[in-house]
């Protein structure tokens, strides 16, 4: 079986909301399938929004930091303005650097619906890693990532790695747009800088940046949509932000690949060593 975290929530600025029960082991079926398919009612709103992160468990070392730690993203639907109450919770554990495992929990109940494991190690030869997705309490689908996506200008600078969801029925790929007016600007301030000019950091500070899902055939399925870093030094990002994850008319197996595969882009960054470019 599998066995979450237990999860304690602090609220930003505005909710009022008890922490969540101990989380519940993957056991009960008639208590997974319910939590599944109110996890689905979720995921059939047009955008999900990931509130503000929360660190607990922190093992801190003298020099990093942290050497592992668990983050916590309460998950809520947005109806026009108005955010309403989180709904899920996304719980990463990083138990040391470039391993983690995502766990999602019902809010109300902690009733572990998905989870998954994996490690931000890219293997440069043979076959990439396949780690297992459960949904259900049951084998649903698998995530691996790589490097394949690249900036056509300037393919000697690598960008955030495409992650790979295979479903049941069709493969969704998370990447972060490189043709979208941030990226655009960082290629031709990668350029720049050889001159003089360090145009390509305000790049990265003053734009949006945006993840795609796509499937096999190209196809726009659902983006994440993280707002522009202007508040904090560089390198740091805002952990107090939020970010939207929009869907769209997506079919409810396209949803459940796309949350996990940019919940698997989130650990990645959250476990990466710090100064490493992770937070």
């Amino acid at each position: 079986p599998l066995h979450c975290p237990k999860v304690t929530i602090t609220m930003q600025p505005g909710f009022s909301a008890q922490a969540p029960p101990a989380a519940q082991a993957m056991t009960s079926a008639p208590n997974v399938a319910a939590a599944a398919q109110f996890c689905d009612q979720v995921l059939s709103w047009p955008t999900v929004v990931f509130m503000p992160a929360r660190d607990s468990d922190v093992a801190k070392t003298m020099f990093t930091g942290w050497s592992a730690r668990t983050v916590t993203i309460p998950l809520a639907t947005r109806a026009g303005t108005q955010v309403n109450f989180p709904q899920l919770h996304a719980v990463i554990q990083i138990p040391r650097y470039d391993h983690f495992t995502i766990s999602i929990l019902t809010a109300h109940d902690g009733v572990c619906v998905a989870q998954a494991s994996g490690h931000h190690t890219i293997v440069r030869r043979g076959p990439p890693s396949m780690y297992p997705f459960m949904w259900g309490g049951a084998p649903y689908a698998q995530v691996h990532h790589d490097h394949s996506n690249t900036r056509k200008l300037c393919p000697c600078i690598l960008g955030n790695p495409a992650v790979h969801v295979a479903g049941p029925s069709e493969v969704l790929t998370d990447a972060e747009n490189m043709g979208n007016s941030r990226n655009l600007l960082i290629t031709a301030g990668m350029w720049l800088l050889c001159a003089g000019f360090p145009f390509a950091w305000a790049a990265q500070c003053c734009l949006p940046i945006e993840y795609v899902v796509k499937n096999n055939s190209g196809e726009r399925i659902a983006s994440h949509a993280i707002p522009a870093v202007t508040n904090q030094p560089f390198p740091f990002p805002n952990k107090t932000m939020t970010s939207e994850l929009r869907m769209g008319s997506s079919t409810p197996e396209q949803r459940r690949l796309a949350l996990m595969a940019t919940l698997y882009h989130i650990a990645m960054t959250c476990s990466e060593k710090p100064g490493s470019s992770g937070p």
